[in-house]
């Protein structure tokens, strides 16, 4: 055997080359799988982790994709695509530059616009205000890097394409080069993350975030996690999550108003009240926004105190908290509310809760209330007859057989309470409603309108105070009848039941309704405070009883010829046959005061 000798020198260099060719094959082995961590470690962060806790409006848009499909795919698309509007709008210019930027974007992506969308934002949209800065950030992360890469080059490219072939000023943060889109929004992308803000400093807060991590950010903010955990387990079905700071919005004395303790609209003040009473107190909403092919839902929830009700208990109930009654079924129901107000305490608060103009009118209307009543105080002796539960209903009316037939036809509606004690109220209420008659006739006569007759009805127990307009002669067969002959006012007693209607008829009907609740409606309605439901298709029936009204109304109003006029109207109706209902209800618990607005699409009719 011959070679040279292997000295120790040898020896050791050997050994350490050895150790790093070992070193390198090991990392090698290893680099692959660090890869893979760093990028899902990067992927599982969340838009809350990189936005500064000044945050103040937070929404996250999730399922780009599924929504996409469901918009793309939906039963009703191809009504709408039918439709003579939707034709005519595809040939305007605007339409045909955005279908030349969607061609444009397909072009970049290498992709169909919808699977571009889905993938470049397949881990979602957030759009974030932030307080310090009053700052709007939006932020887009994908899984997949090169989309990013894409979709940064597209908005490049039509901002130079928009600044005459002049391409963007670029600066570096961090290593990461800042694009200044025009004197107020930059853009940045941050590896699998492409962020929009309109404030240099907000932008450089997501960026050291993004590099640091520190435990300084929204998603640690006391607010924030307080307001993520008290949100209930979501199904993962939500398009859009949201946040909104209320404390530090009304800190910040932004929308004034919004949290006054007193306002200057007495409906305003019945319908809203509770909300207004709750909101000047909450720290925090949450929000969420489902879609499905059936119609879209939006909850919002506020944590809620009962000692935040003050002085507005009159819209919860007291001590207990109260529930609404249930919303009133007649035929061809166009639509109905039902809640719980003490209507009796309100008004005797009104010095508490409305401004001073609202109450000074409100003094002058209860002195002349008190007059109309015989001396009896509007506020403690009639309203305070009636207990806390409101219903109110409203209905189409049927003019087919019926002469002389009002020119515009409108729909009737009936209010509906229950006495304390019928027996005290009913005679005192009946007479007022015949001295409202003849007073109305009186007015009406002077100014050359129809007179009511009054009359009286028995229906089963319930007895029903009834008014009909008498036509002139002249006018017993009109098709083209003044307005009065849409009303017959009637006022009907049922029980503990007190009706107000505008029609003999609806008043029949609810008369007929079973006044009692099953205990399985009950329980259902336990924390219900505000129910409120409008049904599409009775709203196209009245509006297409009165087309040509609108048509013509339209035509006075805007100055456009009848064509225009017609389209617009046509539209309208239109529209309205995509739709069956719209919904809100107000839940309220002691903890929690929770709203609940939903639009139910039309999809049975779909052939």
């Amino acid at each position: 055997m011959t070679g040279q000798p292997l000295t120790m020198q040898k020896i050791r260099m050997h050994s350490f080359y050895c150790g790093r060719s070992a070193l390198a094959l090991l990392a090698l082995g290893l680099l692959p799988g660090w890869l893979v961590a760093s990028e899902a470690a990067e992927e599982a962060r969340s838009s809350a982790s990189l936005l500064p806790p000044t945050i103040v409006a937070y929404a996250e848009v999730n399922h780009i994709g599924a929504t996409l499909d469901l918009v793309l795919n939906h039963p009703l698309r191809e009504r709408l695509s039918a439709m003579p509007a939707y034709a005519a709008a595809t040939q305007n210019e605007g339409f045909q530059k955005l279908t030349m930027g969607v061609q444009a974007f397909e072009a970049n992506m290498r992709r169909p616009w919808p699977e571009a969308l889905a993938t470049v934002a397949d881990r979602g949209i957030t759009l974030a205000v932030d307080r310090e800065q009053r700052g709007l950030a939006v932020l887009v992360q994908s899984t997949d890097k090169n989309a990013i890469d894409r979709l940064k080059g597209f908005v490049l490219a039509i901002r130079m394409l928009q600044a005459g072939g002049v391409p963007a000023q670029e600066a570096d943060y961090r290593g990461f080069p800042v694009h200044n889109l025009n004197e107020e929004f930059k853009l940045v992308q941050l590896d699998h993350w492409l962020v929009l803000t309109n404030r240099r400093e907000l932008g450089k807060a997501i960026i050291d975030q993004y590099v640091e991590g520190t435990e300084n950010c929204l998603q640690n903010s006391p607010a924030f996690a307080e307001a993520v955990q008290a949100k209930e387990p979501s199904d993962n079905a939500d398009a859009v999550v949201a946040y909104l700071d209320i404390q530090a919005i009304r800190e910040a004395g932004v929308a004034k108003k919004l949290f006054t303790e007193r306002i200057d609209n007495y409906f305003g003040e019945l319908a809203l009240g509770g909300i207004l009473a709750n909101l000047r107190q909450t720290p925090h909403v949450t929000g969420r926004l489902k879609l499905d092919s059936n119609g879209m839902k939006l909850q919002l929830e506020t944590p809620h105190d009962r000692a935040w009700e003050t002085p507005r208990e009159y819209s919860f109930g007291a001590p207990e908290l109260a529930s609404a009654p249930e919303l009133l079924q007649v035929e061809n129901r166009l639509f109905a509310l039902s809640a719980h107000r003490d209507l009796s305490q309100m008004w005797l608060q009104a010095g508490d809760l409305l401004g001073d103009k609202a109450s000074d009118q409100l003094t002058q209307t209860d002195s002349q209330l008190t007059t109309f009543f015989s001396g009896k105080d509007f506020g403690e002796d009639i309203l305070g007859a009636f207990r806390s539960s409101l219903q109110i209903v409203g209905s189409t009316q049927d003019f087919t057989d019926t002469l002389p037939k009002p020119a515009i036809q409108l729909p009737a509606f009936a209010i509906q309470f229950r006495m304390r004690d019928s027996t005290e109220t009913t005679p005192s209420l009946r007479r007022v409603f015949q001295s409202f008659i003849g007073f109305l006739n009186i007015t009406g006569a002077m100014n050359g309108q129809p007179q009511l007759d009054l009359g009286m009805e028995v229906q089963d127990a319930a007895q029903l105070i009834t008014a009909t307009y008498v036509p002139e002669h002249e006018e017993r067969e009109s098709q083209r009848a003044p307005i009065n002959f849409n009303f017959s006012p009637t006022l009907a007693f049922a029980g503990e039941r007190i009706i107000f209607s505008s029609t003999t008829a609806l008043a029949r009907e609810l008369v007929g309704l079973a006044p009692n609740l099953s205990a399985e409606r009950r329980s259902q309605e336990t924390a219900m405070n505000t129910a409120v439901i409008l049904e599409a298709g009775a709203l196209h029936e009245v509006l297409q009883a009165n087309k040509q009204q609108l048509i013509a109304n339209s035509m006075l109003e805007k100055g456009q010829p009848r064509e225009a006029a017609e389209g617009e109207i046509g539209l309208l109706l239109d529209l309205l046959t995509f739709l069956r209902d719209a919904q809100v209800s107000l839940k309220v618990s002691e903890a929690q005061l929770t709203l609940d607005a939903e639009i139910q699409f039309n999809v049975e009719q779909v052939q």
